[in-house]
């Protein structure tokens, strides 16, 4: 729903829209709610930690929240954008119903709530370096199989099978992004959550990294602000109800060595590492074409590996 706010001379118009944010407390959350605000949108953020009070942006507990709420805030915004997720391959090894829980319980209230209210546009983040499984010779297109080797990864699949069905049942625009993996200034060191901030850590403790297999695992790795800009182009497309899958990638291909040296030779020491034996649902090689992204939204991602991690660090130092 847009309001239209004009100028006193009537020479211009500006569109101010509201976006439902799901999970904006967090890594990626906190980047997109600043670019939204920035571009004069206004932002209902629910997190379950509390958010900067800002002229723009509604903090909202997550963890209070009903269903006559998101009924309300559903039908009263221009769409939802869903980043909110707390697992990860290995923190839900062995334990399916978290999954159940923490990510597709959350997403199914929503679905729920929205049931009878007009249709709106969404934009959910999937993963794109978990749900194809090893993807060994060729670059993963979105038609490439899907094959989850954890319960993670499970997860995110059977959430975009409801979102599929939600797009049809209530005529919305729904956009998935799989993104690979997501580095930035500003992602916290969690153990077991982020490589990046990981060899940070790594480096400043003089404790090694946990290395599953012999480091020749490949993927690739997007800066936080590339993908941030594909979600709000996303977000400005004509909307045209139906479900659509879009990989969200840098498609340069890197080896975890490669990336721990690279680190390694921007903070001026070694990262510390032990190999270790590589898990059932530990993925050897994922590289992620994005020509459906560049061509659907004229996006084009713009930092390189390098500049992204010097800039990252100087954020952490």
């Amino acid at each position: 729903m847009d309001s239209c706010n004009s100028s006193s001379q009537g020479v211009g118009r500006m569109i101010t829209r509201t976006w439902l944010v799901v999970g904006a407390g967090g890594f990626i959350g906190g980047h997109l709610v600043r670019a939204l605000v920035t571009s004069g949108d206004r932002v209902i953020a629910l997190s379950p930690r509390a958010l900067p009070p800002g002229d723009s942006t509604t903090w909202v507990d997550a963890t209070t929240v009903t269903g006559d709420a998101l009924a309300s805030w559903f039908e009263s915004s221009d769409g939802v954008i869903w980043l909110a997720g707390s697992s990860t391959p290995s923190s839900s090894a062995g334990r399916p119903l978290a999954e159940l829980d923490s990510n597709l319980r959350p997403l199914l209230n929503l679905i729920q709530a929205s049931i009878g209210a007009p249709a709106r546009r969404v934009v959910y983040l999937s993963t794109g370096g978990a749900i194809y499984g090893d993807v060994e010779v060729r670059d993963a297109t979105e038609q490439a199989r899907l094959e989850p080797k954890s319960f993670y990864s499970a997860g995110k699949l059977a959430a975009e099978a409801f979102l599929s069905a939600w797009s049809h049942e209530g005529d919305h625009d729904i956009t998935v992004l799989r993104p690979s993996n997501v580095y930035g200034p500003g992602q916290p060191f969690r153990s077991g959550f982020g490589i990046v901030p990981t060899a940070f850590h790594a480096v400043q403790t003089g404790n090694p990294i946990f290395v599953r297999g012999d480091g020749t695992a490949v993927r690739d790795y997007l800066f936080v602000d590339d993908l941030v800009s594909l979600v709000i182009k996303a977000l400005s497309k004509s909307i045209s109800p139906g479900f659509r899958t879009i990989n969200a990638s840098s498609h340069v291909p890197v080896s975890l060595n490669t990336l721990l040296d690279l680190i390694g030779d921007i903070l001026g020491k070694a990262v510390p590492r032990e190999y270790h034996d590589a898990r059932a649902f530990d993925v050897h090689r994922i590289v992620l074409d994005n020509a459906l992204a560049r061509d659907a939204f004229d996006w084009v991602p713009r930092t390189d590996l390098r500049d992204g991690l010097e800039r990252t660090w100087r954020a952490a130092r």
